[in-house]
């Protein structure tokens, strides 16, 4: 369904037939709400489940610059008109820094928070301005290349190597997804919700007070390394690492990510 909040119109599908608990799932950067299909027939039983296509994406598309403050105003505003004052949020990379930071700025609305393979942003002005100039760059190369120059590009990353061993169909269906995006909705995307544009949460995350899942995966070194200082920080943190798995753990090893994740929400 399409929910207008703020003047902006988002894409959010409503589902599972779990009384009580809401699980909200936020994608990543080129996904979309497809992108935890994997997993939510595991959890359609148990909990009512949220997903939105986050601003540049899927069937919310491009809505202009959307900034992280911005659209979680949005996500709270989405929350009041759904009659939800409390949801568990579960974000993948950009994802989990969308949830992040919903978390810290709207603490009354999050029961509990799973954040897969994110960060809470960069540490330093200087990181900052650096990231800022790199997605600035990349906001370009889609604007001149189109999606799927870009899309070849994104998918060389050192990041993505562990998804080569994803079965065929899966590796297909992701490529899909990430090629249905438009090259005006990643671009907006970059320049308002990435890593260097938004706020760093690292010195707060202390004051954060509801119980946090930490997941990485074993092969993905940098953000199992950030992850565990994230946790080390959080007054309520479990930070898991899972086998046979990099930086898309719930495409990699899904059994085992929903296992996880069903187990700390129903403690």
């Amino acid at each position: 369904m399409r929910m207008k909040v703020n003047g902006r119109e988002y894409w959010v599908e409503d589902e599972g037939e779990g009384q009580g608990q809401v699980l909200l799932l936020l994608h990543g950067f080129t996904g979309r709400t497809s992108t935890f299909d994997s997993i939510t027939s595991r959890f359609e039983k148990s909990f009512r489940l949220l997903k939105v296509d986050l601003p540049g994406h899927g069937r919310t598309g491009s809505i202009g610059i959307v900034t992280m403050e911005r659209f979680c105003r949005d996500l709270k505003a989405m929350l009041d008109q759904l009659g939800l004052e409390k949801v568990s949020l579960l974000g993948y990379s950009l994802g989990g820094r969308t949830a992040l930071s919903f978390a810290m700025l709207y603490p009354e609305y999050v029961d509990r928070l799973i954040l897969e393979s994110a960060s809470p942003g960069l540490p330093t002005t200087e990181e900052q301005l650096a990231r800022q100039a790199k997605d600035k760059g990349l906001s370009e190369k889609l604007m001149e290349e189109g999606v799927e120059p870009f899309v070849d590009f994104w998918e060389s990353l050192p990041l993505f190597d562990s998804q080569q061993s994803l079965p065929d169909d899966v590796e297909k269906a992701l490529r899909e997804e990430r090629l249905s995006q438009t090259a005006n909705g990643l671009s907006e995307s970059l320049l308002g919700m990435g890593t260097g544009h938004q706020p760093s949460w690292w010195d707060q995350l202390s004051s954060l007070k509801c119980p946090v899942l930490l997941v990485t995966g074993e092969e993905d070194e940098k953000f199992r390394n950030i992850n565990r200082d994230m946790a080390e920080r959080f007054t309520r943190a479990t930070h898991r690492v899972v086998e046979n798995a990099g930086h898309t753990v719930h495409l990699e090893n899904p059994g085992i990510f929903a296992k996880i994740v069903d187990g700390f929400m129903i403690k």
